[in-house]
């Protein structure tokens, strides 16, 4: 009775995530269905094919759990393109660079794109602006009176080798908010406008999938996308926010490896020296033998010799 009771407990706590799962991820619903018949029909005697059915479930399970956190990806909001991980908006309308920059962070946190790669530039431009006919559109670039540098919105410096040869110069006295200008066909710069009172269209973003295409977790675990931020499931031997360093288990773990090697050289430098030592006691009895052997032939022989003079 008991274990009937258990049975049933142990089936209904594996149905309750099982539900849950399928009710957002209908790709392996039959797989689960099939397996879960099967390991219902296997009788006690069935032990192996049973730990054989479970393991395959466990398979599904993190399948499905691996697919719900890293490749579902909800559509970006109307207007937005998705590129990336990330969702870019280009404005219908001009504003100043303050207004635009307000209007962005009003849109699910986003706000002016501050580009990382020259493929994230190339995007922007040949997918939203040329298309559209825009010439001008503002960016997260910032102009610091007090270092004379220009920023992105990000913090880091906008002069290296990919944007940097990119920048042409305009009105550098009151221009310290930036934005791309499609000079021609085959020429886009980054030029500098009035914050407060030059008007052009802008460029949101907002970051989609934040593991997207992405090394988050240090090769040291799994990122799971999770609203607007990401988190690390960590393999045992690591922790922290990036799987950055070992974990308590993960330490101990190596410990005891070490000590298991360390036992094992230990244990392999006893045997040897034993051995030795064996091989060095049976060398010194056969040497001994050797020597009481040959002592008894010469007392034989000199006893037979004794007895022939008389």
């Amino acid at each position: 009775m008991i274990s009937k009771i258990q049975r049933r407990i142990t089936s209904l706590c594996l149905w309750i995530p099982i539900i849950f799962l399928l009710k957002s991820q209908t790709v392996f619903s039959n797989q689960i269905v099939d397996l879960m018949g099967a390991l219902r029909n296997k009788t006690a005697h069935d032990v192996r094919s049973k730990i054989n059915l479970a393991s395959e479930f466990r398979d599904v399970l993190q399948a499905i759990q691996k697919h719900y956190y890293n490749t579902t990806v909800r559509p970006c909001l109307p207007g937005f393109h998705f590129y990336n991980g990330s969702c870019y908006y280009l404005s219908p309308m001009t504003s100043t660079w303050k207004s635009a920059s307000r209007s962005c962070s009003k849109i699910r946190n986003s706000s002016l794109v501050a580009f990382t790669t020259k493929y994230e530039f190339d995007f922007v431009v040949n997918t939203l602006l040329k298309p559209s006919d825009v010439k001008q559109a503002f960016v997260g670039l910032l102009y610091s009176t007090n270092e004379s540098k220009w920023y992105w919105l990000d913090g880091r410096t906008f002069y290296d080798d990919t944007f940097g040869h990119l920048y042409h110069e305009y009105r550098r006295e009151t221009s310290h908010c930036g934005l791309i200008n499609i000079v021609s066909k085959i020429e886009v710069a980054f030029e500098g406008r009035n914050c407060e009172t030059d008007d052009a269209r802008y460029v949101c973003k907002y970051v989609q999938n934040y593991c997207y295409g992405k090394n988050l977790c240090s090769g040291r675990g799994e990122c799971m996308s999770i609203g607007m931020e990401y988190k690390c499931r960590c393999n045992f031997l690591y922790r922290g926010k990036k799987c950055d360093s070992f974990s308590s288990k993960g330490l101990q773990t190596i410990v005891a490896f070490a000590l298991i090697i360390l036992m094992g050289f230990i244990g392999c430098f006893l045997k040897f020296n034993i051995c030795s030592h064996c091989q060095l006691r049976n060398r010194r009895h056969s040497l001994d033998d050797f020597i009481n052997e040959r002592q008894t032939i010469l007392d034989a022989h000199e006893r037979k010799k004794s007895m022939s003079q008389y």
